[in-house]
C-alpha cells in the first residue's frame, strides 16, 4: 500500500471543507434538527419547518387510522361471534346409545 494515500486523502478533505459548500449543508442539518426538536415536521418539498399541529388537527388527520381500526374490530367481532350450534338445539347432539 502506498504510504502517501492517507496524506492525499487528508489534503482532499481539507480542500473540500475549505471550498465553502460544507457550511450551508451543515446549516441545513442544524435547521432540521432544531425543527424536529421543537416538535415540528420537515416539509421536504419546500424545505421548511411545519409547526406542530394542534390536537384537533391530529385527530382529524388520523381519521384513516381510526376508520381502519374500527373496521378491523368489527370484522374480528363478527368472525369470533359464537353461533348457536343447530344440531345441539334439535337434539341431534352426542349419541347416548354408546
Amino acid at each position: 500500500m502506498n504510504k502517501g494515500i492517507p496524506y492525499l486523502m487528508a489534503t482532499l478533505v481539507a480542500l473540500t471543507l475549505s471550498a465553502g459548500w460544507a457550511a450551508p449543508v451543515l446549516a441545513l442539518f442544524e435547521q432540521v434538527t432544531a425543527c424536529l426538536d421543537s416538535g415540528g415536521r420537515l416539509d421536504l418539498v419546500h424545505l421548511r419547518c411545519a409547526p406542530p399541529a394542534a390536537v384537533p388537527g391530529l385527530v382529524l388527520e388520523g381519521w384513516v387510522f381510526w376508520l381502519t381500526a374500527t373496521g378491523v374490530a368489527v370484522v374480528g367481532l363478527l368472525a369470533t361471534r359464537r353461533r348457536p350450534a343447530s344440531s345441539m338445539q334439535r337434539g341431534g347432539g352426542v349419541d347416548a346409545a354408546d
